[in-house]
């Protein structure tokens, strides 16, 4: 395997899905000069960043549910609840 040279061009954090397209796009692409096996670890790395994205933005790992789960909401008087019923009980 031969040698990677270059320069940090910008360390500004990155969205993951852009990180993820940046990747397959220079993995796509001629000029790269990539051997074969470059490019496939790049693709590898372009998936894994999607679906990370995807397991963060959805909350599931493999993507099956693209809707987000409603949060509970406690009650103050909840009316099931043991403490709200012994401290009526006299």
């Amino acid at each position: 395997m031969r040698a990677v040279r270059g320069e940090v061009v910008s360390s500004k954090p990155v969205a993951l899905n852009k990180a993820a397209r940046v990747f397959s796009l220079f993995a796509a692409s001629d000029d790269s000069g990539l051997p074969s096996d470059g490019g496939a670890l790049l693709l590898c790395a372009a998936e894994a960043a999607m679906e990370l994205h995807v397991y963060r933005r959805y909350g599931l790992a493999s993507g099956q549910s693209e809707e987000k789960r409603p949060k509970k909401r406690k009650r103050k008087n909840d009316a099931c609840s043991t403490s709200g019923v012994a401290s009526r009980v006299v």
